[in-house]
């Protein structure tokens, strides 16, 4: 499994890519039924067993909470520090490595999107995308609705208002909110 891992990774590597090359949608279709599978669970039983998460992602930390329903392209690209908490409906479109830092609080319905398609329509036409990770270091705290998008390292301590959508880095310490988001205030 490893080695498809490494493929899948190299044939993206921040190169266009081709978003329904076979191996990238079997590993999609797997993720897709670990996700399910997860979110049934914790849906009809309230069994937050995370074994289903752990196999599924590159590595996670301890105390995390991951409410339903989650969803990830490949779980592979992800990488949770300790006491992360995701609310319900979270995406995480990992074609680039997603890494969330310690205690990390993130509202319902926030997405992170590693991929967008190029900008020239022909090539858009044959599902070429090209992917940019997303960094999020520890103590952030992202409201509602937020999109982050791929490229973006979030500063420790920051807060991201509902609604954002992050298209840049954002500081250490930094209140950002809108769309795009802008810096409001630092905190000390």
């Amino acid at each position: 499994m490893k080695q498809k891992i490494e493929e899948i990774n190299q044939l993206i590597n921040g190169q266009k890519f081709d978003a329904h090359d076979p191996r990238i949608m079997i590993a999609h279709q797997k993720a897709f039924n670990q996700c399910f599978k997860y979110n049934r669970q914790v849906n009809q039983n309230h069994g937050y067993n995370l074994e289903l998460l752990t196999a599924l992602f590159n590595q996670i930390g301890t105390d995390p909470y991951i409410e339903p329903n989650f969803h990830c392209q490949f779980g592979f690209n992800i990488t949770m520090g300790n006491e992360v908490f995701l609310n319900h409906d979270c995406t995480l479109m990992d074609y680039a490595p997603i890494e969330i830092g310690n205690q990390a609080n993130i509202a319902p319905k926030v997405g992170m999107y590693t991929a967008q398609p190029v900008l020239d329509p022909q090539k858009r036409e044959h599902n070429i995308m090209i992917a940019q990770p997303i960094t999020i270091k520890n103590n952030v705290w992202i409201g509602g609705n937020v999109c982050i998008l791929g490229g973006v390292v979030i500063g420790n301590n920051a807060i991201i208002g509902a609604g954002s959508v992050v298209d840049h880095d954002v500081p250490d310490n930094a209140v950002v909110v809108g769309n795009p988001a802008k810096v409001i205030r630092i905190i000390k």
